[in-house]
């Protein structure tokens, strides 16, 4: 790790020193009018690739506005940026797939983190090409299963957060967005029906529709999860419980952004 006073950052171990101060100072550069836009994010301006030395980047920029830029600048909150950077570690650590983090710039407000580039597909790309139905089904209830037995939630959890990797044999579940993460020890059965909700908003999307998955599909995947989660075939009571609450939540949810006229995603 690397930080300066004049040039706050902070470094994986890899990342060479200099290359890290070109970084530091120059990385606003990033998002100005040459941004190089990420193909499943053309949408998100705070996303920018950046081709380096190390091979293409991913950059995040984080921006607090309010009492939260206060805070941080009075060393009193984290920055999301640093906090992602953390997540990443860890979750790296506890074996779990996510783009390896190489840098937090701009410290402490107005930053950026810097992942490596994840080749890869959304669920509903990968199940129109490398994954049947049932095979994106049965990853996703096992990952989310195992996130949450290792004692991570993931309050965000819909199907812009994560994608599969594409360039090995078998396409992997990669957690790509951190800022909804969060380490708990455990996850209470109410934490893991939320998490799971908003996972159910997207399987009513119109995208998840157009790739041909079925309203079918997400009992079969929380059948699945509970497989995972308690080691045994769960209780027709359990799932039907787990069905309900997280379909109660989904269908609020959908309404407010139709109200809103958010899209559904």
């Amino acid at each position: 790790m690397a930080r300066g006073i004049d040039e706050p950052w902070i470094a994986a171990a890899e990342l060479p020193a200099e290359l890290g101060r070109k970084w530091a100072h120059g990385w606003k550069d990033w998002f100005g009018p040459q941004r190089l836009e990420l193909p499943r994010a053309a949408d998100k301006p705070w996303l920018a690739r950046v081709e380096t030395p190390l091979g293409p980047v991913v950059a995040k920029r984080a921006r607090p506005a309010g009492w939260k830029r206060s805070l941080l600048a009075l060393g009193a909150r984290r920055s999301r940026s640093e906090r992602a950077f953390r997540l990443a570690e860890t979750l790296r650590l506890r074996g779990f797939a996510t783009p390896e983090p190489l840098a937090v710039l701009g410290l402490p407000r107005d930053s950026a983190l810097v992942m490596r580039l994840v080749e890869g597909a959304g669920p509903w790309e990968v199940v129109a090409g490398r994954m049947s139905r049932a095979e994106l089904v049965t990853a996703l209830a096992a990952g989310i299963a195992r996130l949450h037995g290792a004692g991570f939630r993931h309050r965000d959890l819909k199907a812009s957060n994560f994608l599969f990797a594409t360039g090995g044999p078998r396409p992997e579940l990669v957690w790509i967005d951190l800022d909804g993460l969060a380490w708990r020890g455990t996850v209470e059965p109410h934490v893991r029906a939320r998490d799971l909700a908003r996972l159910c908003t997207s399987f009513a999307s119109c995208e998840a529709r157009a790739a041909g998955v079925r309203a079918d599909a997400w009992p079969e995947l929380l059948r699945l999860y509970l497989e995972h989660a308690l080691g045994r075939e769960p209780a027709e009571e359990e799932l039907e419980q787990l069905l309900v609450r997280t379909r109660s939540w989904s269908d609020r949810n959908i309404r407010r952004h139709l109200a809103t006229q958010r899209p559904v995603q």
